[in-house]
């Protein structure tokens, strides 16, 4: 019999094993045996935590042939239009020549991909970085569909080629021609499976030919650490390797249930592996635990099951491609999803174990969380051979029958073949056929029905059977709660629940109405069988409950709104207001406020009230304030401020457990005075409730965008500091650079823009950058969220760029991230130094020997001396300019300019004295006259 349905696998909510198809009920008691005996062991967990990402660009579609990762974190992605990059914040497109099916990147961050009849690389050129053909072809006829780097040769592999490219030589060899299936890397060397049974063993641009193994392989892959090796087998099988041995994994009789395609693993650790599929999502594994098996699919939030391409990043995280956009799957993270369990309904308000069950109070009811045992109907046909008296016919009909089970037994082998890891591959390369020649879909179904055989022999008859898949998770809404809850209140064993319409007694299968009042907010006094509720018409009241009646004790009408209410240590009774603190106390069956005081509450805060050792905190975004006995007023707290931060935002749940997250972090505020940090929390900076699971030993967890989740505070992974910081780009005056160890730059390139990027795909670093220019800075710059740097006019000499990063875990990272030099401008070079010299001292000589007996020598002795004198002036502010660089104003220009030709007043003086009056000539007659004058003395009286 065949099933109708192509995917098998009910996804159960965790824990439940794939149903095989043959013989379902033989294997009914066994199956629920062992599914029972699973989930009772081991509690329900939720799903993993998914982020999904999609490029918003007009000309980009998602479809995706395969996901890598350059070594600095950013994710690189074959598109049908291009090379796509992704860091966590912006997309960047590269168009290339024909779509791109596969990638694989150089220890130089050079990504390589292989097209639909060419290849190339992404390098720099023009002054951009873009798509550089290596090899092309005139008619589209090859599919490069794997992409593999080895050393310093890039292999390109295709159905009918295999070409190498040596990145040291820039050469490009063609290795092999014939009918290829696929290729993996093992043991330094490329492997290629063919059609005709042979193997292909390449290292460097050798090729060799053996004969193939006892399996064979679609991939291999080992581990981070290399100590643990998986094998994707081409009939879809896993093995692990160990001193060249090939083993069954045990989950490989959980797949085969499946009846699944399996195209690629990745490993998440060194022993936690993920596993796509074609039709069933992904498969999480451990090959330390035989009974770890877990399934992300569209029922744990994956948009699509069918997975194109599986990648596992630096950060333990899980990057699938599908039909709709890119999903990250982190399975390492310490929280996990029960928003995808259905049932659940409406905008969520809190979440908190009562009685033994999970409870969530919604905007449209209150729900609770429960396991049920799920059936499934599966579909399929049945085949029905009609019985004809005639032995002719009978004959006939036998001998088709015979070729009809020759066929099938034929298209059984070929989809043995087809399902396996090699179908994955098959189905790329249909993927990217379609995107070359969509209009050969047109006539799909006109193949289909003139192709199909019509026989009056043989039926085909719709069976339906009821077959048992496991134990099932889902929310269930409790009769009667239609509407808004506001609080749920666990008060002596029972369950009450507030809301517009009253107080309601919640039990799993009824709401009974217990108080017909508005309520805004209610506090339960444990102990004394009373509850103490602000209305919606502005009174306060006290409700008592006699033997499951409650009734009012006591009213106060109340013009502020409450917003907590709190009994400390002393039996005091706080009620926080928008703008006053009112403390109370009951007697003779009456509440009543004792005394007042004001706060500062200008924003109207929901007051969170803690009690830390003697003193009793009220905490709003404005600070905290706290009662003092001995003055009777609240005063202010900062230095609790300074302890732990200003209060961004604070949550109080009715354990009396302050939350408040001061910007970066959560912090616990226990009851008992003591503060616990949460850092990993810091991801939700917007939470909308949180309570502790003492039975998970989890958190429960309300955020701003509608999900419940549960936290783990002990399962924290240590994958914040993986991704290295480094420069994203560089440009300069005349466009982009490309980014080299020892840059150097013209001098007319002195303005630089540099872009820094630490990838964060959780969103949980929130970086903070500080960074100094050495050769220009001494001190460090002030800590910016900023990642862009900006420097203009930067004097010649050589620089280093040093740049710290901070989390918000307060670590710091600091790396040396460029190194480059200005060149100095010629005009700043000795030689033309010298050069000048010498021409100005030229003509000084020449000047002063101009004879001024001629009128035209007499002007042009007078016009050189002139520019002589404003040619020695300006060539000795550019000296001192060069030497004492300063940010100035054109005043301050100005008024250098005129200390500086007051400093060389005496050589102007000296050289007009040159030049002018005598030149040369007055030199030797000055001396003349001293010599004669040094004669006369020495003459005897």
């Amino acid at each position: 019999m065949d099933y109708i349905s192509n995917n098998s696998i009910v996804k159960n909510r965790k824990r439940d094993s794939p149903v095989r198809k043959n013989n379902p009920k033989n294997r009914f008691l066994i199956t629920f045996l062992l599914l029972l005996l699973g989930l009772v062991s081991k509690a329900q967990y939720g799903d993993f935590i998914l982020s999904h990402h999609a490029p918003r660009h007009s000309e980009i579609d998602n479809i995706n042939f395969h996901i890598e990762s350059d070594k600095n974190g950013v994710i690189c992605i074959a598109n049908r239009l291009g090379v796509l990059k992704y860091d966590g914040l912006d997309w960047e497109y590269f168009p290339t020549n024909s779509s791109t099916i596969s990638l694989s990147i150089s220890e130089n961050n050079t990504v390589y991909v292989g097209c639909i009849g060419e290849f190339g690389k992404l390098d720099f050129s023009d002054g951009k970085y873009g798509y550089i053909p290596l090899i092309s072809s005139d008619t589209i006829v090859d599919h490069f569909l794997q992409t593999f780097i080895l050393k310093d040769v890039v292999y390109f592999l295709s159905e009918r080629n295999i070409y190498g490219y040596s990145e040291d030589r820039h050469e490009i060899a063609h290795l092999a021609s014939g009918n290829h299936l696929n290729g993996y890397v093992y043991d330094g060397q490329l492997w290629v499976n063919t059609d005709d049974e042979t193997l292909l063993t390449i290292s460097g641009f050798e090729v060799n030919v053996t004969a193939p193994g006892s399996v064979e392989w679609g991939m291999i892959s080992p581990s981070p650490s290399g100590e643990n090796i998986l094998g994707i087998t081409l009939a879809g099988e896993i093995y692990s390797i160990e001193n060249g041995e090939a083993r069954p994994i045990p989950q490989n009789e959980k797949i085969q249930e499946a009846e699944v395609t399996l195209t690629d693993l990745g490993w998440v650790n060194d022993t936690l592996v993920a596993v796509a599929t074609v039709e069933s999502g992904v498969f999480f594994i451990n090959t330390n635990d035989p009974t770890y098996f877990e399934v992300t699919d569209y029922h744990s939030g994956l948009p699509d099951n069918e997975i194109f391409d599986l990648f596992t990043d630096r950060d333990a995280g899980v990057w699938v491609a599908h039909e709709f956009g890119l999903t990250r799957i982190s399975p390492l993270y310490p929280a996990h999803s029960y928003t995808n369990y259905p049932g659940l309904a409406g905008n969520l308000i809190e979440a908190q174990r009562l009685k033994g069950d999970v409870w969530v109070n919604t905007s449209l009811g209150v729900y609770y969380f429960s396991q049920d045992t799920s059936f499934q109907s599966k579909v399929y046909r049945e085949k029905v051979v009609k019985k004809i008296p005639s032995k002719t016919t009978q004959k006939k009909t036998s001998s088709q029958t015979k070729k009809t089970t020759v066929q099938e037994a034929d298209d059984d082998t070929n989809d043995k073949k087809n399902r396996g890891f090699l179908k994955g591959l098959l189905k790329k390369k249909a993927r990217s056929e379609s995107t070359e020649k969509p209009e050969e879909e047109k006539g799909f179904f006109k193949n289909l029905f003139s192709s199909k055989e019509e026989s009056e022999k043989i039926e085909y008859v719709r069976r339906v059977e009821k077959i048992f898949t496991g134990i099932s998770y889902q929310f269930h809404h409790v009769p009667g709660t239609d509407g808004k809850f506001k609080q749920l209140l666990n008060y002596n064993d029972i369950i009450l629940a507030t809301s517009h319409a009253g107080i309601f007694e919640i039990t799993k299968n009824s709401a009974q109405l217990v108080i017909n009042e508005p309520v805004r907010y209610a506090y339960p006094i444990q102990n004394e069988d009373k509850i103490l509720v602000s209305t919606d018409q502005g009174y306060l009241k006290l409700y008592s409950n006699n033997n499951g009646i409650w009734s009012e004790q006591s009213r106060e009408y109340f013009k502020d709104v409450i917003l907590n209410v709190y009994k400390d240590k002393l039996g005091r009774i706080w009620l926080a207001g928008t703008s006053h603190i009112y403390r109370g106390s009951l007697s003779d069956e009456k509440f009543q406020i004792l005394e007042t005081y004001e706060i500062n509450n200008r924003f109207y805060d929901e007051l969170s009230i803690w009690e830390r050792g003697d003193r009793l905190y009220f905490i709003n975004t404005q600070g905290y304030y706290y009662f003092d006995d001995d003055s009777d007023r609240i005063l202010r707290d900062s230095k609790l401020a300074d302890e732990i931060g200003l209060p961004h935002h604070h949550i109080q749940n009715e354990n009396s457990r302050v939350w408040l997250y001061n910007g970066k972090i959560w912090n616990l505020l226990l009851p008992d005075g003591s503060i616990e940090r949460f850092d990993y929390l810091g991801v939700y900076p917007d939470l909308k409730y949180i309570s502790y699971d003492p039975i998970l030993n989890r958190y429960w967890l309300v955020t701003q965008d509608n999900q419940l989740l549960a936290y783990n505070s002990a399962e924290v992974p240590d994958i914040h500091l993986n991704n290295q910081l480094f420069v994203k780009r560089l440009r300069g005056r005349n466009g982009e650079i490309k980014i080299v160890d020892g840059l150097k730059l013209a001098h007319d390139q002195n303005y630089l823009s540099i872009e820094l990027l630490k990838p964060d795909y959780l969103g949980l670093l929130n970086p903070e950058y500080q960074y100094r220019l050495d050769g220009l800075n001494s001190e460090w710059s002030n800590w910016t969220q900023a990642n862009l740097i900006d420097y203009s006019y930067i004097p010649s000499g050589e620089y280093k760029l040093l740049v710290r990063v901070r989390d918000s875990f307060g670590q710091i990272e600091e790396a040396e991230l460029l190194n480059f030099s200005i060149a100095t401008p010629y005009w700043q070079q000795p030689w033309f130094y010298a050069l000048q010299v010498f021409i100005l001292t030229s003509i000084i000589v020449i000047t002063s020997r101009l004879n001024e007996e001629k009128m035209s020598n007499r002007l042009l002795k007078h016009g050189l001396s002139i520019l002589t004198l404003v040619a020695i002036i300006e060539f000795l502010q550019a000296i001192l300019g060069a030497y004492f660089n300063m940010n100035s104003t054109p005043v301050l220009d100005f008024l250098v300019d005129v200390a500086t030709a007051i400093m060389v007043f005496p050589l102007e003086w000296l050289l007009r004295k040159l030049m002018l009056e005598g030149g040369l000539n007055l030199l030797r007659s000055v001396k003349k006259n001293k010599d004669k004058e040094k004669a006369l003395e020495e003459e005897p009286a």
